[in-house]
């Protein structure tokens, strides 16, 4: 079973315990509603799961998942159960790859931490990185690298509001993603 499977499998085992403990809670009987609700949620599981054949890797055909460490990028996507949108298609061709590529991103965010940067409005900061989030200086607010890897897909950006309005710290991460040391002239 892929980690997209067992992670639908565990959402609807979890909503499902959770409609059944909402119904059992309005009828006054809060602990049989929660278990019938994780039953129900058990059994639709193994059901859809028995369907799927657990030992072939989705969208290959019944091909056997690819057993190596190294389920690397010298395989054809297509191979590799993977597959791009039209927009991702046409950017792999028309881009060098570490133009957008989030890790190389990341890698030059890391690099420079600790450094000035500036906000738009002339504010200066520094920031730490502490696992998959950055801390700028001037706020205890985390920027995650999943808010870098959403707004560097529209990069690059001619002002603060650019940046998808779903992202959040848009002043800091326009800062940083337009800095000369984080684009290096990919975008």
């Amino acid at each position: 079973m892929s980690n997209n499977q067992k992670i639908r499998n565990d959402n609807l085992i979890g909503g499902l315990t959770l409609i059944g403990a909402g119904i059992g809670w309005l009828w006054g009987a809060f602990f049989p509603g929660l278990l019938i609700g994780l039953g129900t949620g058990l059994i639709i599981s193994a059901i859809r799961s028995k369907g799927e054949q657990s030992d072939t890797f989705p969208f290959t055909d019944g091909k056997k998942e690819p057993q190596s460490a190294s389920n690397s990028n010298s395989e054809p996507l297509e191979n590799r159960g993977e597959f791009l949108s039209s927009k991702e298609q046409n950017r792999a061709v028309s881009e060098p790859p570490q133009a957008k590529d989030i890790e190389v991103v990341w890698s030059r965010i890391l690099a420079h931490q600790g450094q000035v940067f500036h906000q738009v409005k002339g504010q200066a900061f520094t920031y730490q990185v502490s696992g998959n989030a950055l801390i700028p200086s001037t706020t205890k607010a985390k920027i995650y690298k999943s808010q870098f890897a959403k707004a560097l897909e529209h990069a690059p950006f001619n002002k603060v509001s650019d940046i998808p309005p779903d992202v959040f710290g848009p002043s800091y991460v326009y800062a940083i993603l337009m800095d000369p040391r984080i684009r290096q002239n990919d975008w």
